[in-house]
């Protein structure tokens, strides 16, 4: 995409998700905004009008020449420092040039320890601090911030980019001290690490530190919610809704509100115990309906949601709603706080009221249960309420209220039945009657579903490895395992990913899905793996390739997967030439088959259409692999531009081109 864009939805971004130091009058011309790329807090200063040469711009921390490193862009290139000067008492740049009219500028400024900055943390408002560079034997790192914190919750540390496991390391808010535990390496010299604590955790600011005020009075902060995204509204506002209907189905509606350039919105399926089981793209704008029973889910209770998010990691979600599925409709089912309840009597519809298992349903809701057999009458209590049934009788006591039945107690199979709707209001609980799944739902106190990125990730995104759960598919899509059915014998193959920005969501998928590819392929085999990011992105700390070698060590291949992290990136095409011919370098001297497997979401930079964009022409690379006998498979886009280059990569030696929309999601048809 353009940088134009980038920039505008990075502005957007930090409005309502932090990273950003808000002064008065934010629409002034003079003002700069700010967040975290890297190490390097970033400010965005007002375009050239091609007779200015003085720009004055607002950094969150006290900086100088000789606590930070100083960048400045222009249209995404970083200008000489010989052609700028930097007052830092009176935070002005003056140029040498006049940047033209339209031209974008922006400043860098890296992170020393004590600056700060606004954050969101797996969707929530954060402040970033960074502590002391690591020495190699630290453990105790001292925190100097302007908040108060008040609170040791979830509070996170990062170390050289990683998130550290809260296990490992301990915050004491008393004394601002984190320490890391012993069962973690101290960490390395020069390490950058930075703590995170919610805003929300916080006493206000501490005005002594000699920095600039955070917000002055006059310019009250934005405070996010936990679930905003760029510009879309979270929760009970999120523009989309999900309706279930009579005969299975399912209806998902996204306002075009959830429809701009690099936005995606997704269906969102959890199970009872929270885990993510399904995402499914959704194309806001036009309503869709589904049937339940493609979704492949066994029966049980689950939580569906909408969800937007964007490149940048900003994201919204609707309020989960609980959603039965019922697979054997023949059968009443009964959901208690939204686990299926199993019964040695099942359910039974008796004249249109579903009666369940008296001492079963009594105790699910937590009730005691008392018999007396000599007048067959049952006496429930729980929390000072008493009920009374006795066996044939529609009328029942709820401290000694009578109430009337919808259907009388009675015995089945020497079972005493009693209507479900009626035990669960008296206890207060509310039945809802989901005809779809033939389900009683009843929940006395709702369960709140976690919404956020961190509650999403997979165990093994996670770096803890589950047993499988096979009543429970995989939600990941197959496509590497197709690829891997065509190979027959030992294979050299080269994962050549684009890592930029807008492929966070595919960068999860391929962490998750080698694994099980790696273990298919036939022994003998090596992988090597190629990132790269858009060539005219230029940033130290996001390189333009990371290039691994070939290894047949899967833990190895693994470690380097999870090291590829999506962000950067300022066009549209990206350097996907460059980074297939470091692959067919590799290859070269191969004895084995070669395979490479491309995966990206855009067209690449050809030479003959992007001149001065890049290095290589497309017909050159697809000569190469011809003349190198390598087969290329790719997992891209399956129309447009990037579609009419990369087919010729794939049909050069027989490969197989993938849609890059299965990649990350269960498509229904």
């Amino acid at each position: 995409m353009t940088s134009r864009k980038m920039i505008s939805l990075l502005i957007v971004f930090v409005l309502f998700f932090g990273g950003l130091d808000f002064r008065a009058g934010i629409a002034s011309a003079n003002d700069s905004r700010e967040f975290r790329e890297g190490d390097y807090l970033v400010n965005i200063l007002r375009d050239g009008d091609g007779k200015e040469r003085v720009f004055k711009f607002t950094p969150g921390n006290r900086i100088t020449a000789a606590n930070t490193k100083f960048r400045m862009f222009i249209n995404s290139s970083e200008i000489k420092s010989t052609e700028y000067t930097v007052d830092y008492e009176n935070y002005t740049i003056t140029m040498r040039h006049a940047p033209d009219l339209g031209a974008e500028i922006h400043i860098k400024y890296s992170i020393s320890p004590t600056f700060e900055w606004e954050e969101g943390v797996s969707g929530v408002a954060s402040i970033g601090n960074a502590l002391a560079e690591g020495d190699g034997s630290t453990r105790v790192f001292k925190l100097t911030s302007r908040y108060t914190i008040n609170s040791s919750k979830n509070v996170s540390l990062h170390i050289d980019g990683s998130k550290v496991r809260s296990s490992e390391f301990t915050f004491n808010p008393e004394n601002n001290t984190v320490t890391i535990s012993e069962k973690r390496r101290a960490p390395g010299a020069k390490s950058k690490i930075y703590f995170y604590f919610p805003k929300t955790s916080t006493n206000g600011t501490q005005p002594t530190r000699g920095e600039p005020a955070a917000i002055p009075p006059s310019s009250p902060a934005v405070e996010p919610s936990p679930n905003t995204a760029v510009g879309t509204p979270g929760g009970a506002s999120f523009p989309g809704t999900i309706t279930l209907n009579p005969d299975h189905t399912f209806t998902v509606s996204a306002t075009a509100a959830a429809s701009q350039p690099t936005y995606f919105t997704y269906l969102m399926v959890k199970n009872a115990k929270g885990k993510l089981v399904r995402q499914i793209r959704v194309n806001p704008g036009s309503p869709s309906t589904y049937s339940l029973n493609k979704l492949g889910l066994p029966s049980g209770g689950y939580y569906f949601y909408l969800k937007t998010v964007n490149q940048l990691g900003g994201l919204a979600a609707s309020i989960p709603q609980f959603v039965p599925i019922n697979n054997e409709p023949q059968t009443i089912q009964v959901f208690i706080e939204g686990q299926i309840q199993a019964y040695a009597q099942a359910p039974v519809n008796w004249n249109g009221s579903a009666l369940v298992p008296l001492r079963a349903i009594f105790e699910s809701l937590g009730a005691a249960v008392e018999w007396d057999s000599s007048t067959q009458t049952v006496t429930a209590t729980r929390e000072g309420k008493t009920i009374v049934l006795t066996i044939g009788s529609n009328i029942a006591y709820v401290n000694g209220v009578p109430v009337t039945l919808s259907a009388p107690a009675q015995l089945i199979h020497g079972i005493t039945m009693v209507p479900v709707r009626f035990v669960s209001e008296a206890l207060g609980g509310a039945v809802e009657w989901n005809e779809a799944a033939k389900s009683v739902v009843v929940f006395q106190i709702k369960p709140v579903i976690p919404t956020s990125a961190e509650s999403e990730k997979t165990p093994i995104e996670e770096g803890v490895q589950e047993p499988s759960e096979p009543s429970e598919p995989s939600a990941s899509s197959p496509i590497l395992q197709n690829i891997s059915k065509g190979i027959t014998n030992s294979s050299d193959i080269v994962f050549v990913i684009d890592v930029t920005g807008s492929m966070g969501e595919v960068i999860d998928y391929v962490k998750e899905t080698v694994r099980s590819f790696v273990d298919s392929v036939p022994s003998g085999s090596n992988f090597a793996i190629v990132g790269y990011r858009d060539i005219n992105y230029v940033d130290i700390y996001n390189p333009e390739f990371e290039v691994f070698d070939f290894t047949k060590d899967k833990d190895l291949l693994k470690a380097q997967l999870d090291s590829l992290v999506a962000s950067g990136g300022e066009d549209l095409e990206e350097s996907g030439l460059e980074a297939i011919d470091k692959a067919v370098q590799k290859l070269s001297g191969s004895k084995n088959s070669k395979r490479i497997i491309f995966i990206t979401d855009a067209p690449v930079h050809d030479k003959g259409t992007s001149q001065g964009m890049a290095g290589f022409f497309l017909e050159e690379i697809v000569a190469n692999l011809q003349a190198n006998q390598v087969t290329l498979d790719a997992i891209a886009p399956q129309s447009g531009s990037a579609y009419e280059q990369i087919i010729k990569l794939v049909q050069s030696n027989h490969g197989t081109l993938y849609d890059i929309n299965d990649a990350t999601l269960l498509q229904l048809h």
